[in-house]
């Protein structure tokens, strides 16, 4: 494949529909509809700068698969692909491949990426919480866990950074003595409640592992949230990594979702997090960002608009830098 730099490559494919958790009529707080709404704003926002790109590509499934067992337990996998997780009731072999695809989507992002692309999009990436053999927190294959990992093989040095109001213990955990920095701005009283990354308020950092939390509070908003975000940038500007990995979980909006209220982010304090992104991209990283999706339970209009608006910020500004530097 021709990988073009100035257009955004955004991973989707109507299988991901099929991810029905719970009753599976799409209750469910991954109603995966999200996707799709998040995929057709971006084409009809950047019409031709878009490249959509399936996630499941069949002449790789043998080098797909090795990814996967190379970074999750082969008997977690195997019960996995049986149809069987904690994720769901019953056996459903069907979204055990539904799973799988969600991963080979975001190893179409990094394939992109080290064929030159500059920003690439899996609105159902970034499966933060899965650990090496179990999954959690509606997480089954961690495929950021893969990603860094992948980038670090390839020689570049990524950074992780995770906004999900929900903490990214799964990759933190899985990139542990990766010499990988991880940075996460989550609430700090609610899932996954681990004393390794949340504390009331504040940050709560393992600055030898290269491992950066802070902290947020039921109910805080914006001002926060980009305070924290400044000093996210502070950390990436000591790093100055080659490639960003962005888990852009929309599950601070304000307003009511279906898993409660934590926090009350708006788009100013999104755009203002996905031009940080942007900027740091465009200073060290020749414009590499891989975003991922997270969380996100107002499916039908916030999670997808969030999405929107920060992949449409970073890639618009990713592009006027590479535009600028050709």
């Amino acid at each position: 494949m021709t990988y073009l730099k100035d257009k955004l490559y955004l991973i989707y494919s109507d299988l991901y529909l099929g991810w029905q958790l719970g009753l599976g009529d799409g209750s469910h707080p991954t109603n995966p509809v999200r996707a799709k709404l998040a995929t057709e704003l971006l084409q009809e926002r950047l019409g031709e700068a878009v490249v959509l790109v399936d996630p499941v590509d069949l002449t790789k499934a043998d080098s797909d698969e090795a990814a996967l067992r190379a970074t999750h337990a082969e008997s977690y996998i195997d019960s996995v692909a049986a149809g069987r997780s904690n994720e769901w009731t019953g056996t459903k072999p069907e979204l055990g491949v539904i799973a799988k695809a969600m991963f080979t989507g975001t190893i179409r992002a990094v394939e992109a990426i080290l064929g030159g692309v500059k920003v690439a999009f899996n609105p159902q990436g970034a499966k933060h919480h899965a650990k090496y053999e179990r999954s959690s927190g509606f997480c089954v294959f961690n495929d950021m866990a893969y990603a860094a990992v992948a980038f670090q093989e390839a020689g570049l040095k990524p950074l992780y950074l995770d906004w999900d109001i929900h903490a990214g213990d799964g990759v933190a955990e899985m990139l542990t003595g990766t010499g990988i920095p991880r940075i996460s701005i989550h609430n700090g009283s609610t899932f996954p409640g681990s004393y390794k990354f949340q504390t009331t308020f504040g940050p709560t950092h393992d600055e030898a592992d290269h491992c950066y939390n802070f902290c947020v509070r039921h109910g805080d908003g914006d001002d926060v949230f980009m305070q924290f975000i400044d000093q996210a940038r502070e950390i990436i500007e000591r790093y100055q990594p080659d490639v960003i990995l962005l888990a852009a979980g929309a599950d601070g909006h304000t307003g009511a979702n279906n898993l409660g209220v934590d926090s009350n982010y708006t788009s100013v304090g999104y755009k203002y997090a996905a031009e940080m992104v942007a900027d740091m991209a465009n200073k060290y990283s020749e414009g590499r960002v891989l975003i991922g999706g997270a969380g996100g339970y107002q499916p039908l209009k916030e999670t997808p608009e969030t999405w929107a608006l920060v992949v449409e910020t970073i890639f618009n500004k990713v592009r006027e830098g590479v535009l600028a530097n050709d």
